[in-house]
């Protein structure tokens, strides 16, 4: 399973919508809880030239209303990411005026798949 399979489906069973990048750009009205993500690979483990494997680091957002408690969502949501194969989730709170905004980063490592 790929690293950004592993993030949705790590965050899926919260109920909440997780989207790769961006929430749906055409959807005016956002929903009151929801994920976005990014991940940036790169080569790794490189021996004769070539990397061993591929790493990934991966970028979740939870967005959510100013009124809402995240902080048991927030532990949950590292507890998911770590249970599905990502280091411990390191959490920054951007949240401002306009709602909450907590940002992990965490990585995984995958082998990389031989050309067929």
């Amino acid at each position: 399973m790929s690293a950004e399979a592993r993030v949705k489906a790590a965050l899926d069973v919260f109920g909440a919508p997780v989207e790769k990048s961006v929430l749906d750009a055409a959807a005016k009205d956002h929903p009151p809880r929801y994920y976005t993500f990014s991940c940036d690979s790169f080569g790794a483990a490189f021996g004769d030239n070539a990397p061993g494997c591929e790493r990934f680091l991966a970028h979740i957002h939870l967005f959510a209303p100013l009124d809402h408690n995240c902080f048991q969502q927030v532990r949950k949501t590292q507890k998911a990411l770590f249970a599905a194969g990502f280091t411990w989730p390191e959490v920054t709170d951007a949240t401002d005026q306009d709602g909450q905004h907590f940002v992990f980063e965490c990585e995984t490592a995958q082998p990389i798949e031989e050309d067929e």
